[in-house]
């Protein structure tokens, strides 16, 4: 058992269910690691529904939300006192089906959203981490940052989910990308979203070296541009809850980050670090 101690890193808000067919372990089981570790507050943000079965392995089901909606409700109140649990949803950005996510996100009571892009196409066929890829990276990168950019610009989201998640392809951003990520991380700027430190990137064994997403010199051009940052887990299992929290933690501290976002009925607000 891991003692108790109040983290100066509150909250991580980016946690899965079993519903998304890719995670394990109860949800109680993610609340008491969140506990454990000294967390003021743990929000649950599984991956949203889509429609005609697209992406249907990897996600919940339509006929699930409500019952999604309901666990995260039936825990926030069986512990509270003891920390804080947020309503959260992890929403794909498919260009195409925006007015089907706007009804989901009108349909129930979020703390935050949280918007990623998984796939380039419609059908959510063409991820936008191919395993091992052997194309052009460049391309690949500048597909993924243009939907960021329609993300960014939409209204869906509250923060944006690992920014370079693309690198999981084995390709890792570099001069040729330097003018997207600038141009990308402008828009969201403009568009007032957090942006996500994602800390699975310590433990996906595809990347070059563990980091997170986005790396630590973007991370470094987003307090540049004073965006708003929250650090997550992205856990898929209790144990990865608040994973490498205090590396993060200490970078941020000697970039001169003195305070991280935190969420409540899509209301953002900043604590001190």
């Amino acid at each position: 058992m891991v003692q108790c101690c109040i983290m100066p890193i509150r909250c991580d808000y980016h946690m899965h269910t079993p519903l998304c067919k890719h995670a394990a372990g109860p949800m109680e089981a993610y609340v008491e690691r969140g506990i454990e570790l000294g967390l003021e507050e743990i929000g649950f943000a599984d991956h949203n529904p889509l429609p005609d079965g697209r992406s249907s392995n990897v996600r919940m089901d339509e006929g699930e939300l409500d019952y999604y909606v309901d666990r995260v409700t039936e825990l926030r109140f069986r512990y509270r006192g003891k920390i804080d649990v947020m309503l959260g949803l992890e929403i794909d950005y498919v260009d195409g089906l925006e007015d089907y996510v706007a009804k989901q996100l009108a349909a129930y009571p979020w703390d935050y959203i949280i918007g990623s892009i998984h796939f380039l196409d419609n059908a959510c066929r063409e991820p936008s981490w191919p395993r091992r890829y052997a194309g052009d990276p460049h391309q690949l990168y500048a597909r993924y940052f243009e939907l960021m950019r329609r993300l960014a610009r939409s209204g869906f989201c509250d923060i944006i989910a690992h920014f370079d998640v693309v690198k999981r392809s084995g390709h890792l951003p570099g001069e040729h990308e330097a003018d997207d990520v600038a141009e990308t991380l402008q828009v969201i700027r403009a568009a007032g979203l957090s942006l996500e430190i994602n800390t699975s990137g310590y433990r996906h064994a595809e990347l070059p070296e563990p980091q997170p997403y986005p790396m630590l010199s973007t991370v470094k051009q987003v307090l540049a541009l004073d965006i708003p940052l929250t650090v997550n887990s992205d856990a898929h299992a209790p144990e990865q809850v608040g994973t490498q929290f205090a590396t993060i933690e200490q970078f941020l501290k000697r970039n001169g980050c003195s305070q991280l976002a935190k969420f409540d009925g899509r209301k953002r607000a900043m604590y001190e670090l």
